[in-house]
């Protein structure tokens, strides 16, 4: 069993290990389905009445002993939540949670993989056995407000109101399942560990749902932008020629709003953010006056590359793939003290929107919105909030934080086709010195392991908070970004580079938004790059195929993450 709970179990039509149980499913459904009339076969279905008959008959099938049925008694079911098309591999994928008792199974997942023609192609599950947990709550959700409250919580629309939850408890060793509510997105007020925070702080607030309602857990969900439209060219504020997406109506007036891709840029005028997040996210950025800020112009054309590479390469269309704006707000302070220093040495995705800080550089205010690839690594954190959704502490933190660091460093690289060109270091535009806050081809060159067996622990006891970085999630973030790296760089014997930019990206993009659930770690992470790989290079030589999987494994061994 996993540190959080949830037993795995993953298998692919294309692994030669699980092809004949596969076929065996898919046989089983073909008998029961011989007296139906044509219409009812699965490839005339939709998706979702396939994907739950292929569970059910998964369920049911001896070939499946991971997903047997459980006892009646514990009235275990599966509920859809999510059934989504997938361009980049021509694909359906259908989602279930695992509930029991009426109750969510916290962090648990099914995920069906079908091809076109509705056939089998992958199955991926989490799932908990939270036995002996009364679901009957002694504790009532007005109390668990109250505890929120006590903790520095301030509840404000449209914040959830407290849900009934299976939890993994992983305080102690061994672990326990409680019954727990959960409300998510709560702003908390009160600073931790006797020290201001560096950033507006929201969390999921975890409380025991018997007992005296004890909080077990505050899980982080701050990640440390009549007209037409019209295409300019503008330097930012590295004086960088930029091309940006903007608005102007018929006075010649223009403004940061890109109808396109639907991002646009706010001047929030160095408010601070903790007096005045009911503001946000503060004035859209206008010319005149002139000139532009150019803060505001990096902010603006930053966010519109890492938009339209989800758009152009990933076939989504924005964050929430709904199209909804993707906000920035350059210009910003937090817990500031003293107004006339406006510096604040930040940029961050506050679950929202993006809200940037600048520091002096030879003695002018520069905005963290300069870096193209911190300005991608935060705002993948705003994509991270909308597929699996990882929590932001102990090795889930850590992915959470490498993902944005791959993606990031994908996206920052875009405008290279050759990956031997890539450069690999992050942050190094932030200030005046040119150094890297990380690098992904050597972590160890700034403090992170670059191996499972230097993954730093907490010590007996503690527990995630700010004074240890939420269990490290910056320093072991490290171990699975070089993994990544091994497998972006990976060479066949001819010297070529084994993979595209463009299949790199996917494989990472379909692991985080298909494969991954919210307690995932980096095994997790492995076994959800297999099964995309799988699909994503189904259709190519099996010579070729065989190539990138042996690649994809050694490139997670190499790190010490195992299958």
């Amino acid at each position: 069993m996993a540190e959080n709970g949830l037993k795995t179990f993953s298998m692919h039509s294309s692994d030669d290990k699980y092809e004949r149980t596969v076929a065996t499913i898919s046989g089983e459904l073909a008998d029961a389905d011989r007296s139906l009339p044509a219409e009812l076969a699965p490839e005339n279905q939709d998706p979702e009445t396939v994907a739950r008959r292929y569970l059910n008959q998964m369920i049911a099938s001896p070939a499946v002993p991971s997903l047997t049925a459980a006892p009646a008694e514990t009235a275990t079911y599966y509920q859809t939540v999510a059934t989504e098309a997938v361009p980049l591999t021509g694909t359906k994928v259908v989602k279930f949670a695992q509930y029991l008792h009426h109750i969510p199974v916290y962090g648990s997942l099914i995920t069906i993989e079908l091809d076109d023609d509705n056939s089998l192609l992958s199955v991926n599950s989490a799932l908990g056995e939270p036995e002996k947990v009364d679901p009957v709550a002694s504790v009532s959700p007005a109390r668990a407000k109250e505890v929120i409250a006590e903790d520095g919580g301030a509840f404000s629309p449209p914040a959830e109101l407290p849900r009934l939850y299976y939890y993994f408890d992983d305080r102690k060793r061994r672990g326990t399942w409680r019954l727990v509510y959960i409300a998510k997105n709560v702003r908390r007020e009160a600073a931790g560990n006797g020290a201001a925070s560096s950033m507006p702080q929201l969390f999921d607030y975890v409380i025991d749902a018997h007992g005296k309602g004890e909080l077990i857990a505050r899980l982080p969900r701050s990640q440390s932008v009549t007209w037409r439209p019209e295409e300019l060219e503008t330097a930012d504020a590295l004086g960088k020629p930029r091309h940006i997406r903007a608005e102007h109506n018929e006075s010649g007036k223009h403004r940061l709003s890109d109808t396109v891709r639907h991002v646009q840029t706010h001047n929030f005028n160095f408010r601070d953010i903790a007096r005045g997040d009911g503001i946000l996210p503060g004035d859209i950025v206008v010319n005149p006056p002139k000139p532009w800020d150019t803060g505001a112009i990096s902010a603006h054309a930053n966010a519109e590359e890492v938009v339209d590479f989800l758009f152009q390469e990933l076939h989504r269309n924005g964050l929430d793939n709904l199209g909804s704006p993707v906000v920035s707000s350059i210009n910003c302070t937090f817990r500031n003290a003293n107004p006339a220093n406006k510096e604040w040495r930040n940029a961050a995705w506050i679950g929202t929107q993006m809200v940037y800080g600048q520091r002096m550089v030879n003695g002018k205010l520069r905005s963290y919105a300069v870096a193209k690839d911190v300005v991608a690594h935060e705002i993948i954190h705003g994509l991270t909030d909308h597929t699996a959704r990882l929590e932001y502490r102990r090795e889930s933190g850590a992915l959470n934080e490498s993902y944005s660091d791959i993606l990031g460093i994908i996206i920052s690289n875009r405008h290279l086709p050759d990956i031997g060109d890539w450069n690999w270091e992050l942050g190094e535009d932030l200030d005046g010195t040119g150094v890297p806050i990380r690098d992904l081809s050597d972590p160890t060159l700034h403090g992170q392991p670059a191996h499972m067996d230097d993954f730093r622990q907490l010590n007996p006891g503690e527990v995630p908070s700010d004074a240890n970085d939420h269990g490290f999630v910056h320093v072991n973030s490290g171990i699975h970004n070089k993994a990544a790296h091994n497998l972006i760089t990976s060479k066949a014997s001819t010297g070529k580079f084994l993979f595209t930019p463009h299949e790199v990206a996917a494989l990472f993009y379909l692991a985080l938004s298909q494969r991954l659930t919210r307690t995932s770690g980096f095994s997790a992470s492995r076994r959800g790059v297999v099964l995309s790989a799988l699909t994503l290079f189904r259709n190519d030589p099996q010579a070729t195929r065989t190539k990138k999987l042996a690649a994809i494994a050694k490139a997670f061994d190499d790190v010490g993450i195992t299958a």
